[in-house]
């Protein structure tokens, strides 16, 4: 799993947004658990010290990318063919968790689900379902 790991960071290194976020991932049996260090910039109200809805959103899209190539054989992050969030409770000054896992995977597509929480796993703060599209390389933009 570590071999895993260590792709996962450098597809994340390799894409500027995924590497602005910071997150850091990890491999598990069930798909990957993912952190967003919590940081200034990520704040969308200053008054609640909350994070930006598009943060938590961006997140777990990129993560589910991760999963997605992985499953397909592909080489980097993909992207989602749609994508649909709940947001269940607001979020704190704090790392946001992330675990994500598939629902089902088949030759061309990848349909998978994803939590997000804060400091209770109890708690989630977002749920996310998303369909990816497996691309060839010669279509990836």
């Amino acid at each position: 799993m570590e071999a895993h790991n260590q792709l996962f960071q450098s597809w994340i290194n390799d894409s500027p947004f995924a590497s602005w976020l910071a997150l850091q991932v990890e491999g598990t049996s069930l798909g990957l658990n993912a952190v967003l260090p919590f940081q200034e910039k990520n704040v969308g109200n200053p008054f609640i010290r909350s994070l930006h809805g598009g943060i938590v959103s961006a997140s777990m899209e990129c993560v589910g990318g991760l999963l997605a190539a992985h499953l397909h054989g592909l080489d980097r992050i993909q992207k989602p063919a749609s994508i649909s969030i709940s947001y269940t409770r607001s979020t704190t000054a704090t790392d946001l968790n992330i675990s994500i896992a598939s629902i089902k995977t088949g030759k061309r597509l990848s349909f998978l689900e994803a939590q997000a929480w804060q400091d209770d796993k109890t708690k989630i703060v977002a749920v996310a379902t998303m369909t990816f599209l497996r691309k060839s390389e010669e279509t990836q933009v």
